[in-house]
């Protein structure tokens, strides 16, 4: 019988949605134009986001552009954003920052090889 309990308990936090099912509670949200708050965020992280890049990639040279374009949101114990960000005409990576409570960020991790197209996922 507690198990059984425990069981639709767990259930109930698991299933937390939104009216429009667009976010699960602790899940990632929607995918959004990237907001000059996210731009900032993304340049005050620059140089932690590129020493995160393997050498070659422009690692010895400044990168034509660095601008966020598209960005989820995940609330965990503070918010990590998954950022799509054009390092150069066509050229995309995507960053996962975590800025916690009391507002520090920092850099999670980079992927490279990324386009336009590609969807920003959990990584």
């Amino acid at each position: 019988m507690n198990a059984v309990v425990l069981l639709i308990a767990g259930m109930s936090v698991c299933v937390s949605v939104r009216a429009d099912d667009t976010y699960v509670v602790g899940g990632l949200g929607p995918t959004k134009f990237a907001t000059e708050e996210v731009q900032d965020l993304v340049d005050l992280l620059r140089e932690e986001i590129i020493s995160k890049l393997p050498l070659g990639y422009d690692q010895e040279k400044p990168l034509p552009e660095f601008t966020a374009r598209l960005y989820r949101e995940q609330v965990v114990a503070g918010t990590n954003f998954f950022v799509k960000v054009e390092t150069g005409p066509l050229r995309f990576i995507h960053v996962r920052i975590h800025a916690d409570l009391t507002g520090e960020a920092h850099v999670v991790q980079v992927q490279i090889g990324k386009t336009m197209g590609d969807s920003l996922e959990y990584f």
